[in-house]
Order: C-alpha cells, then structure tokens, then sequence
C-alpha cells in the first residue's frame, strides 16, 4: 500500500505543479484545471489505454505481491 500512497503523493504533486506554473505565467487557475481536462478530454483510445495501464499499473503490483505473501510458493519435493 506504500507505493499506491507514493504514486498519489507524485500525481498531485505533478498536477499541483503544472498548476502553479501557469499561476506564474499569468494564466488564472480554472483556465489552468480546464487546460488540463481539456488535454485529457482529446485523447485518443490508444493513448487512453496506455494511461490506464501506467495508472493500474500500482494496484497490480500490489496485489500480486499480496497475493504471494498469503501463498508462498511451494518447494519441489526430491
């Protein structure tokens, strides 16, 4: 579950910083969230797929790793 919580931390962060940068540039706030939905809103279905990997990607991760905690592998009998 850490790494789920860091990958959250990093896309706020990200998200918070582009905001901030376009705050600098002279660009109001509600122009820079809806420059940013407006980016995801034209993207194309293979671009879409990519991104849901990398955002499904964590929760794979941890649940597998949970999954061999609570079922450790077997070793072969000789």
């Amino acid at each position: 579950m850490k790494i789920i919580s860091i990958y959250a931390l990093f896309a706020v962060l990200t998200l918070s910083m582009i905001t901030l940068i376009d705050v600098i540039a002279g660009i109001r706030v509600t122009e820079s969230i809806h420059s940013l939905s407006t980016i995801f809103a034209t993207t194309t279905l293979q671009e879409f797929i990519c991104i849901m990997i990398f955002l499904i990607l964590p929760f794979i991760q941890v649940a597998v790793h949970t999954y061999y905690q609570r079922h450790p592998r077997r070793k072969p009998s000789q």
